[in-house]
């Protein structure tokens, strides 16, 4: 008998596991993304840079080409809705009573990321402990293989389970990344419009 790869055992095994039953027909495929980084789910991603399929015996099948898509057209870019001008008075006139030069728009920026800074450190070092965990997973996954054991049930259980919630951390992650991004690019307009306010072409100093 051939050998397999410790990655091959994994998904064989998954496939068999009686937690949750799965047609005779089913798939389990292994995507590596443009980063390097390595999934397992039973649909192929279209984004994935390379896809193997896999039986449930974790037999490599034929590889198939998935269709990507439809990149949206950059050739008709959608006009931004043009701003109430009554509403963009009020935002003028509110903007120059709150505020009386631009550290304290930098100051208001900076309470309003402290909260999702905050929240983006826990979610680093929760993803940080959780990579370490199936780090340690793995080489033990490893350990198994070299020494031709089969690999039990409950590592595959905690492999699996590691590895949604290290995509679970790493979404929440992005989102808050996002918010604070988004929080960071408001007072940055409101900096440009309050320079455009006052006359001023740099920040005062």
């Amino acid at each position: 008998m051939k050998p397999i790869t410790v990655l091959a055992c994994l998904l064989a095994a998954l496939c068999a596991l009686p937690v949750q039953a799965q047609d005779k027909g089913a798939r389990m495929y292994k995507c590596v993304d443009a980063a390097g980084k390595v999934y397992y789910s039973d649909k192929l991603n279209p984004d994935c840079a390379q896809g193997t399929e896999f039986n449930r015996q974790g037999v490599i099948m034929k590889k198939k080409e998935v269709a990507k898509p439809a990149q949206p057209s950059k050739a008709d870019p959608v006009e931004a809705t043009p701003k109430n001008p009554k509403d963009q008075e009020r935002r003028d006139r509110a903007l120059v009573a709150t505020y009386t030069n631009e550290e304290e728009i930098d100051a208001a920026r900076d309470r309003s990321l402290a909260i999702p800074a905050q929240g983006t450190k826990t979610i680093e070092s929760k993803l940080e402990k959780a990579n370490g965990q199936l780090t340690e997973l793995k080489k033990q996954a490893d350990a198994l293989a070299a020494q031709k054991k089969p690999l039990p049930a409950h590592l595959l259980e905690d492999v699996s389970s590691s590895q949604k919630e290290i995509a679970a951390l790493e979404a929440d992650l992005a989102q808050r990344k996002a918010q604070s991004n988004a929080i960071r690019a408001k007072f940055e307009a409101d900096k440009q419009r309050f320079r455009e306010l006052k006359g001023t072409g740099q920040s005062s100093k």
